[in-house]
């Protein structure tokens, strides 16, 4: 009988382990170089991950929650794999019903994308050097920021405002951007501006300058880093 009991024990304690290992899974993520503002429970800061064999630019999506062992340094791609486990009964209506815990860090690399993020002051654009404001006739200024996605900058008579569409660090495409409605009497740094900015496609970084480039490689508008 002593055996019997025995034997039903083990097999329950099987039974129990295999329903736990079914509860757990492990996945390959990749986590984003920044976090992203958003919104929860209330107003936090979102890793930014994605499933995958390689990275798509586009498929970014927001996680809202914490993996266990993962000390996150911003400015780096990481890929990870991690153990994924589904909590036990009762689980709060604001929290996630699953666990995430790191498994092994598989690469962790810069990005060169984020290389962008800075204030830039222009010194050359459309033949014109050190081009400056209309009103104030203080030094015109963009400043990109990579993690976000967008630049700002004064052109001169308007300032401009728009989204980052494509950086990998060396390619660049800006959106056309939302500007005011000033007229001045001299337009010529915002029409070389605005002509620079659409004619955009790559960029390179050399000794604290920045240099916008056109489809072909050539140099469209040149800024120097303010810090």
């Amino acid at each position: 009988m002593k055996t019997i009991l025995f034997l039903l024990f083990c097999t329950v304690l099987g039974v129990v382990g295999c329903e736990n290992q079914s509860d757990s899974k492990t996945e390959t993520w990749w986590i984003n170089s920044a976090k992203i503002d958003c919104v929860g429970v209330g107003p936090m800061s979102c890793l930014q991950i994605q499933r995958g064999s390689e990275i798509d630019p586009e498929g970014w999506e927001f996680f809202y929650s914490d993996i266990q062992g993962f000390d996150y340094e911003p400015g780096n791609i990481y890929q990870i794999k991690l153990k994924i486990t589904d909590k036990e009964a009762p689980i709060p209506a604001d929290a996630s019903s699953q666990n995430y815990e790191l498994v092994e860090i598989l690469s962790k690399e810069q990005d060169p994308a984020l290389r962008l993020t800075n204030i830039w002051k222009v010194t050359k654009v459309g033949g014109l050097e050190n081009p400056t404001g209309f009103k104030n006739k203080e030094a015109l200024t963009f400043e990109f920021d990579a993690s976000k996605k967008t630049y700002v900058g004064n052109m001169g008579c308007n300032s401009i405002r728009g989204a980052i569409k494509e950086n990998d660090g060396e390619k660049l495409v800006l959106g056309p951007g939302a500007a005011t409605m000033m007229a001045c009497p001299d337009m010529a740094p915002e029409q070389a501006i605005s002509e620079a900015l659409i004619n955009t496609h790559g960029y390179k970084l050399e000794n604290n300058q920045l240099y916008l480039l056109n489809e072909a490689g050539e140099t469209l508008m040149t800024f120097q880093a303010v810090d």
